[in-house]
């Protein structure tokens, strides 16, 4: 009779090896999924969905930009503009940013609270601000389109500069979660506040965008041709202030200032 030594065989071994191979490979292969795989599909996600946005606020400019050339074009005087909420927020909110602007030969300044329309996710923000659509990071914002304003080289030392200011009317909305939101936007009014020459502008601008401001003019006005000795930019703490000078006997600014007020509301 055969008689064999339970303590030296070892023909379950390797069953038992593989079973403990395999769950190792299957705990692995999850904390992988859950440590990299989840992120990555997160960060997907959210780097489209503030893409969707920007997108949608591109349209947005565009349909303000209809709006006001209505009375021209007969393209009609509303519009609806539709954002993929994707959880994240859509606010109007008329009473955010200033802009005052003073220049020589008036103790009055024109002052306008232009507003915002705001879409938030997490920790980005896509926000329309006075024509311009501006980009929010959490160390910062950078302007994607640009605003009407514009500065342009006379010749002989002139300089001219148009300012359309879009004032965003109505009262406090938002919305938020999944789905499509919907912003509409109609006309509300248009003036010219004030079209001369002028020796002198200064522009002050409360924004939460203050460095994006900042960095436009300074651009605009550069490339319109002034010297740095022309002009100054100045911008903290959410506020930037833009003096516009002009040098030489006779000189002058072509100051044009036009306001387009544009009733607001999400739903």
């Amino acid at each position: 009779m055969n008689y064999k030594n339970l303590l030296k065989d070892r023909s379950g071994v390797s069953p038992v090896i593989g079973m403990i191979l395999i769950l190792s490979i299957v705990v692995v292969s999850i904390g992988i999924i859950y440590t990299t795989g989840i992120p990555f599909i997160d960060s997907i996600k959210y780097t489209t969905q503030v893409s969707n946005a920007k997108n949608s606020f591109s349209v947005l400019q565009n349909d303000v930009l209809e709006i006001i050339n209505g009375p021209v074009t007969g393209a009609g005087m509303g519009r609806i503009t539709k954002v993929k909420m994707g959880g994240g927020s859509i606010f109007v909110e008329p009473q955010n940013t200033e802009i005052k602007i003073s220049y020589s030969g008036s103790s009055n300044p024109v002052t306008a609270v232009p507003g915002t329309i705001s879409y938030k996710y997490k920790s980005r923000s896509v926000v329309f601000e006075n024509g311009a659509t501006i980009s929010k990071y959490s160390t910062g914002s950078y302007m994607e389109i640009d605003p009407l304003i514009y500065a342009s080289d006379l010749g002989s030392g002139n300089i001219g500069l148009m300012i359309h200011i879009i004032n965003v009317t109505g009262a406090n909305s938002s919305i938020g979660g999944e789905g499509t939101g919907k912003i509409r936007t109609s006309f509300e009014g248009r003036g010219n506040l004030y079209s001369g020459e002028v020796n002198s502008v200064n522009i002050k601008i409360s924004s939460q965008n203050d460095d994006s401001w900042g960095r436009y003019f300074n651009d605009t006005l550069l490339n319109a041709g002034l010297a740095p000795s022309d002009f100054s930019v100045d911008q903290s703490g959410g506020n930037v202030e833009i003096e516009i000078g002009v040098s030489g006997s006779g000189n002058y600014i072509q100051l044009s200032i036009y306001e387009t007020k544009i009733l607001a509301r999400v739903e």
